[in-house]
Order: structure tokens, then C-alpha cells, then sequence
């Protein structure tokens, strides 16, 4: 039997399962028979627990591609996005990245939602040479790996605990810091990040790590009493992150908390309940409500899908830049891509986006909110400033 049939029909046993769902959007015969049509696959959770996410993706996506093509003139790039579910498994996001690129028409990747999906996929477009944008995914390793066709909009988790601490010492005047962290991949590279950046300062920071079952919650509470802080910095999976918070204001820590993006999540405000007041996130996501260049799109995209969501927006952003790739390169070819993202910069809704060697923002950014307790979280500034942004 050739490896083609063996394709195929592993294939068709895996669409009968269920596991391989492709969600073509645009139809070829909307374009004239001469246009040139540039394929964008979306990799993300279409199904599962997590499934809100990768929809919002998708839906953000689609909403740049719908943009560019009412925009084309007759001889420009023609657009259409596919959706592939990976269910937030790394196992079957491998096989959907394999999927995902048996159409030669694909010129670039935009996904996946979570960290360990995107690592394992990682090698199959490195392999073909497919430009891979990853929109909002922060594990460091992404961009460690020595690909060249990595990109990532958001900062690396190791980069917003440095830039949290940073925050913590010139704008909250932070002193003395417990640096709360859950052993997980994002909880130990934030805090690493955060614990380094005040060992060359004069801010003092001392790391409280509790297992991934919580189990020790109880007595890193009392060591953080003892510490006496002044400034809680929280960080780690949000929902677990927010029962270790309870856990620390039930021991009698009464330090302000300043926590990682991983608890800039209404789940997790509403878990907290009255230990949320005065809470301060980070995150990579900006205040679109303050950016009158964003405003139209947020307008034409909650009258069709509702409220907008950080991985609509970023999205909305990865397809933004990978549109303006091909414009700028005035090709499709994907090693052509790649060199125009590694030198390109790319105007976008949350504002010019560029990238370093490694595949990292080069311009990277944090912005702050704060719950005000009534069900929402209030704009407090950036890191960085961002002429986009009103004040």
C-alpha cells in the first residue's frame, strides 16, 4: 500500500472519529478565477473545556480575513481562514498541525491556545517551513527552540515577571515582595522573572512555591504572614492561584496582591468574591475602549459576536500581521514570509508589532487593571507608554 493511501485512510478514520475538524471560511467562488488565494490556518480548541477560546480565535481571525477581502482591489491577495481542532491536547495538535498543511495552500499558521500544544506542534511547521504566529501563548520555550519561523505577539511568561517587578519597584514603591508561585511552567518562569529583576534592585523579594495540588497552600500562608510583606505578587494557574489568595487573607496577610495575567479572568474575580477588591493583573491585552483606532473594529465585531476577548483581539492581531506579511512581501511563498516577519514591522490594532531574533515581540508591553469590585477591571496604565492609548 503507498503512503498515500496509508494517508488517506488514516485520515478518514480520524474525521470519523472526530478528531480532525476543519472549518473552511470564505468560498473560492466569492474570488475571480485569476485571484491569487492565501490560505490562514487556525490551530486552537474548537471543542472541550476550553473551547470558548479557540472560537474567539477563530472568530477574530476571521474577522481580519473578512476585512482584507472587502478591502482587495482586483489584483490583490485573496483571503480564507481554516479551523482545526486540537482540543487543547498536545498529542492531537501535532496531528492537526500535520493536517492543517496538506494543503499547499496555506501559507501561514496562526494558534495555538495553550503552551504544550504549540511546543509539541512547534517541530511539524518548523520542519516545512511554515511561518507559525502565535498569538497570546507565553512559555518561554516556544521561542527556544531555534526556529526562525516563531513568531509571538504577547511576551514571554520569564518577560512579564520582569516587567511586573519592574512595575512592583518604580510605580507601586514595593519594598519588600513574597513572590507567591504554583509549581507550574508559567507560575516558575513569572516568578524566576520577577524574583531576578529585584535581585538587581534594591527591591527585596523572597519566592513562596506551592505545589500543584494546593496541598502545602495552607502552610505557605503562615510562612508569608511571617515574612511580613508589603506587596503580595501572586502568580501561577488563575483558578488554583485564586484558592491560595483565600488561603493567604484567611491567615491574616493583608498585603495588596499584584498578580500575573493568568488571573485577569472574570472565573477568576468571581472564585475570589470579596478577596478580589483592589486586585492588580497584568496583562499583555491593552485598553481598547481607550484607542480610538481600534474603536471601529470593536464596534463591527461585538455587533456580530458580542463582547470582544483578548484572543479575538489577538487574533484579529496575528491575522493582521500575517495579511501585512504577504502585502509587504508581495508573496505568498512561505520562506518569503518568514524573512518579511523576522525584519517587517505591522501595523495593528493594538499597535505596531515587530519582532526579535528568536521570534519574540520586540517591542514588548504590560498593561495593569484593577478590579474596582463592580464586576470589572479598570485600566491603570502600562508599563511602556503607547501613544494608541487615551488618557
Amino acid at each position: 500500500m503507498s503512503h498515500s493511501s496509508v494517508f488517506i485512510r488514516s485520515l478518514l478514520a480520524l474525521l470519523a472519529c472526530g478528531i480532525v475538524t476543519s472549518v473552511p471560511s470564505g468560498a473560492f467562488a466569492d474570488f475571480p478565477p485569476y485571484a491569487k488565494v492565501i490560505g490562514l490556518a487556525v490551530i486552537a480548541p474548537l471543542s472541550g473545556p476550553d473551547k470558548q477560546l479557540g472560537l474567539d480565535l477563530s472568530a477574530g481571525v476571521q474577522a481580519a480575513v473578512d476585512d482584507a477581502n472587502a478591502q482587495r482591489g482586483l489584483t490583490d491577495f485573496a483571503w480564507v481562514m481554516h479551523s482545526f481542532d486540537d482540543q487543547a491536547d498536545p498529542g492531537i495538535a501535532q496531528q492537526q498541525a500535520q493536517f492543517a498543511l496538506v494543503d499547499p495552500g496555506t501559507a501561514v499558521v496562526i494558534g495555538h491556545v495553550g503552551g504544550q500544544e504549540t511546543l509539541l506542534a512547534e517541530n511539524v511547521y518548523h520542519e516545512q517551513e511554515v511561518p507559525l504566529i502565535i498569538p497570546t501563548a507565553s512559555l518561554g520555550r516556544l521561542t527556544q527552540q531555534g526556529y526562525d519561523n516563531v513568531f509571538r505577539i504577547c511576551p514571554p511568561d520569564s518577560t512579564e515577571g520582569q516587567f511586573d517587578a519592574r512595575y512592583a519597584d518604580r510605580t507601586l514603591k514595593a519594598t519588600k515582595v513574597a513572590v507567591v508561585w504554583r509549581q507550574d511552567d508559567f507560575g516558575a518562569n513569572t516568578a524566576t522573572g520577577f524574583v531576578n529583576y529585584a535581585a538587581a534592585t534594591k527591591l527585596k523579594a523572597q519566592d513562596f512555591v506551592v505545589d500543584l495540588d494546593l496541598k502545602t497552600a495552607s502552610d505557605v500562608a503562615a510562612k508569608v504572614k511571617a515574612y511580613d510583606p508589603d506587596l503580595l505578587y501572586v502568580t501561577g494557574g488563575g483558578k488554583d492561584m485564586a484558592k491560595v489568595i483565600k488561603a493567604l487573607r484567611a491567615a491574616g496577610v493583608t498585603a495588596p496582591v499584584l498578580a500575573s495575567s493568568a488571573l485577569y479572568n472574570d472565573a477568576v474575580v468571581k472564585q475570589l468574591g470579596a478577596d478580589a477588591a483592589n486586585l492588580l493583573v497584568s496583562s499583555c491585552v491593552p485598553p481598547i475602549a481607550l484607542m480610538p483606532t481600534a474603536q471601529s473594529f470593536q464596534r463591527r465585531y461585538q455587533a456580530q459576536h458580542g463582547r470582544l476577548s483578548s484572543f479575538a483581539l489577538y487574533g484579529y492581531a496575528a491575522a493582521q500581521v500575517a495579511i501585512s506579511a504577504a502585502q509587504q512581501a508581495g508573496s505568498a511563498d512561505k520562506r518569503m514570509l518568514i524573512r518579511k516577519l523576522s525584519t517587517g514591522q505591522f501595523q495593528t490594532v493594538v499597535g505596531p508589532i515587530g519582532f526579535r531574533t528568536g521570534g519574540d515581540p520586540s517591542e514588548p508591553n504590560l498593561y495593569f487593571y484593577r478590579y474596582d469590585g463592580s464586576a470589572s477591571f479598570r485600566y491603570q496604565g502600562s508599563l511602556y507608554p503607547n501613544p494608541l492609548i487615551l488618557h
